[in-house]
């Protein structure tokens, strides 16, 4: 008996190990993409050179004899373990990836900053960020093929990984004329990942505060907190910044605070991991550290 397995036999192997799966040569055939005959031929040549008869022909469905089970069972396990152990060296060769999805607001003006040097510390990991503003939904985001989701609250969760309440001021641009009476509030009307009336934001500052100066024109309504800030870098009135997102805007002078009032508690940042996988709480981990440094 040939025990030497050689290009040849492993592939007459294969062709016999798809016509014991498939329980007859057609279904063979089909899902090998060949003839029938060449499947027959192939699996006639291996009982030829075994000497063995592995098939039992005849009657209306395809038999294994002793042998041919036994052969078919080694050839399973030998393939699957083959299969299992390429899609696991594909893996560790191929680089890490985590999908994080994050409010447009906090991925533009405060991730993507940042997230040179998160690669520049973990090279061996490659970060795609999708803006998302829907509420926190596990099951959206694992068919989504989510692996973290960053989220701003107008409470605090309490099924969150990481939780930091975020804090906000009257912010605009530093040749705002205070006096002028001629700016306008400039509003989020979208500020959380949660649904909520427009205007919500900017209500807790004037419930606490009451109406910036110099705003006494009207109001201007976006739907993300960038385009406020833009609009008050215009000079166009006075938005109500999220220390996170507007603290480089105050660094390089765009923007400046209005007042001395304290910040107010305007929400909260939530992380939740969502795949589990080592590379997203790698991310994970980084990402509350950078925040917690604000």
């Amino acid at each position: 008996m040939t025990r030497r397995l050689d290009a040849s036999l492993l592939a007459d192997l294969w062709f016999f190990h798809a016509v014991a799966a498939c329980g007859g040569f057609r279904r063979a055939a089909e899902q090998l993409a060949v003839t029938q005959g060449a499947v027959s031929q192939r699996v006639q040549r291996l009982e030829a050179r075994l000497q063995l008869t592995l098939l039992q022909r005849g009657g209306r469905s395809l038999q294994l004899t002793p042998a041919g089970q036994q052969l078919f069972a080694a050839c399973d396990s030998g393939f699957d373990t083959v299969a299992t152990t390429l899609a696991a060296l594909q893996r560790e060769a191929a680089p890490a990836s985590v999908r994080l999805s994050a409010p447009p607001s906090l991925a533009l003006e405060w991730l993507l900053p940042r997230l040179g040097r998160f690669a520049r510390l973990q090279p061996e990991i490659s970060v795609d960020l999708l803006a998302d503003n829907q509420p926190y939904s596990p099951a959206a985001l694992r068919q989504a093929g989510i692996d973290l989701a960053l989220r701003y609250l107008p409470q605090a969760p309490q099924d969150a990984a990481f939780v930091l309440p975020e804090y906000g001021f009257p912010v605009a641009a530093p040749a705002f004329d205070l006096a002028g009476h001629s700016g306008r509030l400039l509003h989020d009307d979208a500020p959380w990942s949660t649904p909520a009336p427009a205007g919500s934001e900017w209500a807790l500052w004037l419930a606490a505060h009451g109406r910036p100066p110099g705003c006494d024109v009207g109001e201007r309504h976006f739907n993300q907190a960038q385009l406020a800030y833009r609009s008050a870098q215009a000079g166009d009135g006075v938005a109500l910044g999220r220390q996170l997102l507007v603290a480089r805007y105050l660094q390089d002078g765009s923007l400046c605070r209005l007042d001395e009032q304290a910040p107010l508690l305007l929400g909260y940042y939530a992380l939740y991991p969502v795949s589990g996988s080592e590379a997203a709480q790698t991310l994970a981990d980084w990402l509350c550290g950078e925040m917690q440094r604000q």
